[in-house]
């Protein structure tokens, strides 16, 4: 019975204070609050929850259990995201699964679990999600029944109701977390080797074209911040091109343009697409693109200014494997209407792409890795030909002995091989011609 009671009177509350904003806000405010709104938001519900405990004293009643919480839970559901706010704010966690109302799970260090956070029922949630997308002039409803969104943190959202789900709303909220800004940080991580760094510092100098692979949640792009942190030279203009802006370039270079696409509005019109922005690039007289991730007709036009003079430009895909990264950016390319053969795609790649760093998220530790840097070198025959320069080799990314045919442009030559000690030759270290069939 008392928590019938409590649970009343905090509906009775929310009401208030839905009544009061409307009174004391006007709709633009409210639609997007900003930080003086969204101060003027705590502070009326702050007021409104001090006197329903003043009111409460005075008519007898008990005072509201933990009115610190429940001002906390009536903002977010205001301004956040409701009962899923904590997780959101909770550094620790990394993505956020909703599987209807009773079921949600949060993915900290590569784990999940389920938590105690629970909506009242669908519609609750329906309703938090709505309110979310619909400030960002997306909907949610039976005839557009699915949205990706991108939410003020740059946290990327993903709804999916029925008729697409069989009963429930379903919705992933995946958290953008820079944890290394070099590739220093990376080694303190153990994500890379001393040696591996130091090669790919002076790759990213020397002006290589890399390709960054894994799967999802591996540490790409990450991975792909800390190698644009090695660019140098007061010369070099770095043009940043992705959905979601993650990389932190911009404020870390001197010359750095981030552009980031847009999706189209309820309409359906004003969409700015990731190739639209990589053609523009080309105009803005880069000296290296770099692509957040490709995954669609992009990829040609990607291939066109690594083989156009902007040397060093880098981008990411999903792939399990270099060699699978490979064939994924070949597919991609042939997905433009530009319908070029399989042909003339295979001997772009092998001309452009250089190095092919690839990832994985090791299930034992929760760490991100770097499994193998890869060397294109080339074609032979009709396929694209490589050999792996660092592999994983007794838990340790090592060299494998290999000197690459790009050591010439490794810093002109000043990047210290002596120093790497090699893996022992072994199955599979040789050079090998296989690549795309």
């Amino acid at each position: 019975m008392a928590h019938t009671n409590t649970a009343r009177r905090e509906q009775a509350l929310r009401e208030e204070v839905r009544e009061e904003l409307r009174r004391s806000l006007d709709l633009d405010t409210l639609a997007e609050p900003g930080a003086a709104g969204a101060e003027e938001v705590r502070n009326v519900v702050r007021g409104l929850v001090d006197a329903a405990n003043h009111r409460a004293a005075t008519v007898g009643e008990a005072p509201l259990p933990d009115p610190d919480g429940l001002a906390r839970r009536l903002v977010d559901e205001i301004l956040g995201l409701g009962p899923l706010q904590t997780l959101l704010d909770d550094p620790a966690v990394e993505e956020i699964i909703v599987n209807g109302p009773h079921r949600v799970f949060a993915i900290e260090h590569g784990r999940k679990r389920l938590t105690e956070v629970v909506f009242a029922d669908d519609e609750e949630l329906l309703r938090v999600v709505r309110r979310a997308v619909g400030r960002l002039g997306r909907r949610l409803d039976e005839t557009s029944p699915l949205v990706d969104a991108r939410l003020a943190d740059g946290s990327r959202l993903n709804a999916v109701i029925p008729p697409l789900t069989s009963r429930w709303t379903h919705v992933t909220v995946r958290k953008f977390l820079l944890r290394a800004r070099t590739l220093d940080d990376l080694v303190a991580l153990g994500t890379l080797s001393a040696g591996a760094a130091a090669f790919l510092e002076a790759a990213v100098r020397g002006g290589l074209n890399m390709l960054i692979s894994g799967g999802t949640g591996s540490g790409k792009t990450t991975c792909l911040n800390a190698l644009g942190a090695s660019i140098a030279g007061g010369d070099e203009r770095v043009v940043t091109i992705e959905e979601t802006g993650e990389l932190q370039l911009e404020a870390m270079l001197p010359d750095c343009v981030a552009l980031q696409a847009r999706l189209p509005n309820i309409e359906g019109a004003g969409a700015f697409p990731i190739r639209s922005l990589v053609k523009n690039a080309l105009r803005m007289r880069p000296t290296r693109i770099i692509v957040g991730e490709v995954r669609g007709a992009e990829a040609l036009d990607m291939l066109s200014a690594m083989n156009s003079g902007h040397e060093g430009s880098m981008c990411t895909i999903h792939a399990n494997g270099p060699r699978q990264a490979l064939s994924k950016l070949r597919m991609y390319a042939m997905m433009a209407d530009e319908s070029l053969p399989a042909e003339a795609v295979t001997e772009m790649i092998a001309e452009a792409i250089n190095l092919v760093v690839h990832l994985r998220l090791e299930p034992a530790s929760d760490r991100r890795v770097v499994t193998n840097i890869y060397e294109v070198t080339g074609l032979e025959g009709d396929t694209v030909a490589g050999s792996d320069l660092f592999t994983v080799t007794d838990g340790a990314l090592r060299w494998t002995g290999i000197r690459p045919r790009c050591a010439a442009r490794l810093e002109g030559g000043a990047f210290a091989w002596d120093r790497l000690e090699p893996v022992a030759p072994g199955p599979g270290l040789e050079r090998n011609g296989r690549g795309l069939e």
